[in-house]
C-alpha cells in the first residue's frame, strides 16, 4: 500500500498547491499564477492515476469495493470535467472551485478506512466498475454544479453562469441515470429483483428526482439565482447519499 498511498498523497499536495497558487494570484492580481496551478492540478490528476493504478494492481481487482475507494475515483473525475467544461465554455472558474473542492474531499478521504478487504460475492459481477465509475462521475458533476453555483451565488453571477451551471447539471442527472440504470441490472442478476428499495436505492432515486425537477423548472422559467439555489438543495441529497446512507442507513449498500 505504500507506493499508492505516497502517489496519493503526493496528489492532495499538488492540488493544495494549485489552490494556494489560485488564491495568491487572486490576492495579489497576479493572472499568470493561473497556469501554475493549472499544471499543478494536471500533475495532482496525474499521481491520483498512478496511485489508483497501483492500487488497482496490488488489489487484483478495481479500487471501487468500499467508501474510501469509490471517494478516490470520485475524485479523480473532478480534474478532467473541470478541465473539460472550463475549457469548453471559457469559464475558468471551475478550476479553481475544483481545487478546492478536490482538497476537501481529500481530506474527507483521510478519514475514512483504508482496509482493503475481499470483495463479497454481489460484487464480484463485471457491472461492477460500470455502476461505480457512473455515479462518481455523476458525483463529480453535481460537486462542480455546486461549487460552482455557490461561487455565482456570492458573486451575484447566476445570470451570467446559468447555461454553464445547466450543462454540469445535465452531465451528472445523464451520469445518475446510467448508474441508477445499470445498478438495476446488477441488483437483478445479483439478488433476482430490479428494486428493493435499499436505503442507498432509495436515496439515489429521490437525488435524482431532485435533480430532474430542478431541471425541469429550469425549463419553465427558473432561473438565475433560484436555479443556482435548487442546485444547491439538489446537492444536499447527493452528500446524503453518497455519505450520510453509508453511516446512518444499514443496508445492502453498506460496504460502501
Amino acid at each position: 500500500m505504500a507506493a499508492q498511498m505516497n502517489f496519493i498523497n503526493v496528489s492532495f499536495a499538488f492540488t493544495l498547491a494549485a489552490l494556494a497558487a489560485f488564491a495568491a494570484g487572486y490576492v495579489l492580481n497576479l493572472p499568470r499564477l493561473a497556469a501554475g496551478a493549472d499544471r499543478a492540478m494536471g500533475l495532482a490528476w496525474l499521481a491520483l492515476s498512478a496511485g489508483l493504478g497501483l492500487l488497482w494492481a496490488s488489489l487484483g481487482r478495481p479500487p471501487l469495493s468500499n467508501q474510501y475507494e469509490s471517494l478516490l475515483t470520485l475524485l479523480w473525475f473532478i480534474f478532467p470535467l473541470a478541465f473539460y467544461f472550463g475549457r469548453k465554455t471559457g469559464r475558468r472558474e471551475i478550476i479553481p472551485a475544483a481545487a478546492l473542492s478536490a482538497c476537501l474531499l481529500f481530506g474527507a478521504a483521510a478519514l475514512l478506512d483504508r482496509t482493503a478487504r475481499p470483495l463479497m460475492p454481489a460484487l464480484r459481477s463485471n457491472w461492477l466498475m460500470i455502476h461505480v465509475l457512473s455515479c462518481m462521475a455523476a458525483y463529480a458533476a453535481f460537486t462542480l454544479a455546486a461549487a460552482a453555483a455557490l461561487r455565482a451565488l456570492l458573486k451575484k453571477e447566476t445570470a451570467a453562469s446559468e447555461d454553464f451551471l445547466l450543462r454540469l447539471a445535465k452531465t451528472g442527472f445523464a451520469f445518475l441515470t446510467l448508474g441508477i440504470i445499470t445498478g438495476s441490472v446488477w441488483a437483478e442478476t445479483a439478488w433476482g429483483s430490479w428494486w428493493s428499495w435499499d436505503p442507498k436505492e432509495t436515496w439515489s432515486l429521490l437525488t435524482w428526482l431532485a435533480y430532474a425537477g430542478a431541471l425541469h423548472l429550469r425549463k419553465k422559467g427558473i432561473r438565475g439565482a433560484r436555479f443556482g439555489a435548487s442546485l444547491l438543495a439538489c446537492f444536499a441529497l447527493v452528500l446524503f447519499t453518497y455519505f450520510g446512507v453509508n453511516f446512518l442507513l444499514s443496508g445492502m449498500h453498506s460496504y460502501n
